[in-house]
């Protein structure tokens, strides 16, 4: 396992995720499957908090809200890990924050990176995730983009102890979709403490290259005279050549399921205001090889449905001679949102188990 990565973590967050899979049960089932580090989620930090607080109020996009009782419950969390020996790896997700020419707007996004930044020492965590910008009223001009996140590094690397700026492309970006625009920006914005989080969901979800969820069989249909798996491939092997291992904070991983129907995802995706490939992502991201997982401990086989191709994107990533942290991301609301508790647990087990079996079919490559 040390081969492949420098440290192996959860994420503490998912979609629709039910109000009895608390932060601290969350924490000790990442605990107890072997994890030790840990990736949280904000808006499961402020759930934390409003169970704690009744009336809290959430921080809002100048980051004004509760944020002495959030601190405190940041504390509360990390003393948590401590118990349990993890680690926070990372937050995520920091969002709409940049390419905006308005003044007071861009202002408002650094006081909320502040409040941020609060919140991130409090949990004894150096790396903020920030996640490209699906505002359609942001700027698509790359260096405006840049010189926003380039103010936001600045600012982060400003702190005691400093914090690095983990960047991700999201696949329903408005502008930044794909990791080669995510690198473009990496260039740009050019300071050490600024790099990229890459993520095996994203990265074949990202538009022209593979999956599309809202066509028949789950691919692209477009691309002339070419598979998805060809296209896909083209990308993973400049991915491989262009990405300098030094830049690559963290690696998150995740599946993408067809078990949904194309009606269902686009009535999910109206009903929130939101692109089918988002609503996707939000619902439909179970782990590599579940089923298998799943079938070995009786459960019901089939039940998933993932398949891109995780183990080429790892490959990919690794090839560029990167050697770092993997995180676990996973949304699948028909399990999070169960009255269960056992849920977390279950799927922290399995994700430890998804990691071996990444790890057997990477070997098999000759790592």
């Amino acid at each position: 396992m040390t081969g492949f990565a420098s440290a192996l973590a959860y994420s503490s967050d998912s979609a629709g995720m039910h109000p009895s899979h608390t932060l601290p049960l969350k924490l000790d089932a990442i605990a107890v499957a072997g994890f030790p580090q840990v990736e949280i989620g904000f808006p499961d930090l402020e759930a934390y908090a409003e169970q704690i607080f009744p009336g809290y109020i959430k921080l809002d996009e100048a980051g004004e809200g509760d944020l002495t009782k959030l601190v405190d419950v940041a504390g509360k969390v990390k003393g948590f890990c401590q118990e349990l020996g993890l680690k926070v790896l990372v937050v995520h997700p920091f969002s709409g924050f940049e390419g905006y020419t308005d003044e007071r707007k861009r202002e408002q996004g650094l006081q909320r990176a502040r409040a941020w930044f609060k919140v991130l020492n409090a949990l004894d965590c150096q790396m903020l995730q920030v996640g490209s910008s699906d505002d359609p009223s942001s700027s698509s001009d790359y260096d405006v983009i840049a010189r926003d996140l380039r103010c936001l590094a600045d600012e982060a690397a400003a702190q005691d102890p400093p914090i690095q700026i983990a960047y991700e492309m999201w696949a329903w970006g408005c502008h930044v979709n794909t990791w080669e625009h995510t690198w473009e920006i990496c260039k740009r914005v050019d300071r050490p403490n600024f790099g990229l989080c890459l993520d095996t969901f994203q990265i074949c979800g990202k538009p022209r290259t593979y999956a599309d969820p809202t066509s028949h069989n789950g691919l692209l249909q477009h691309i002339p005279g070419e598979s998805a798996l060809t296209t896909l491939s083209a990308s993973l092997s400049a991915l491989s050549r262009t990405i300098p291992p030094s830049k690559i904070f963290y690696f998150q991983i995740s599946d993408g399921a067809r078990r949904h129907s194309v009606d269902e995802l686009r009535a999910s995706a109206a009903k929130q205001g939101i692109s089918p490939l988002y609503a996707w992502s939000n619902a439909w991201r179970p782990l590599p090889f579940q089923d298998e997982i799943e079938g070995r401990e009786g459960n019901e086989a089939g039940a998933y449905c993932g398949y891109l191709p995780v183990v080429d994107v790892c490959d990919a990533v690794l090839k560029t001679g990167w050697r770092g942290p993997w995180s676990f991301e996973v949304f699948y609301e028909a399990d999070m949102s169960r009255d269960d508790p056992e849920v977390p647990r279950r799927w922290t087990r399995s994700a430890k188990a998804s990691f071996d079996m990444i790890v057997e079919k990477l070997q098999e490559k000759g790592y």
